[in-house]
């Protein structure tokens, strides 16, 4: 029996990444306020990456990284 691999959409995969990369930005925003810088930047630089993931499996990028990630499909 051949085994079958469960792929999302690719519109699917492109708002799950938006999805957590609100979600980083809201911890950020929180971490922020309650004075917490470094744990803000790293949650902001965790939306970002996030940001520019759902940006690239949805077309939107320019960036530079495009092809390794068009290679890690």
């Amino acid at each position: 029996m051949p085994t079958q691999t469960l792929v999302k959409p690719l519109e699917e995969r492109a708002l799950e990444a938006e999805s957590r990369a609100g979600q980083w930005l809201a911890d950020g925003n929180q971490a922020r306020e309650a004075g917490r810088t470094v744990k803000a930047e790293r949650c902001f630089q965790k939306a970002q990456f996030w940001l520019d993931r759902a940006n690239l499996l949805s077309g939107r990028s320019v960036c530079d990284h495009a092809e390794r990630y068009k290679n890690a499909e």
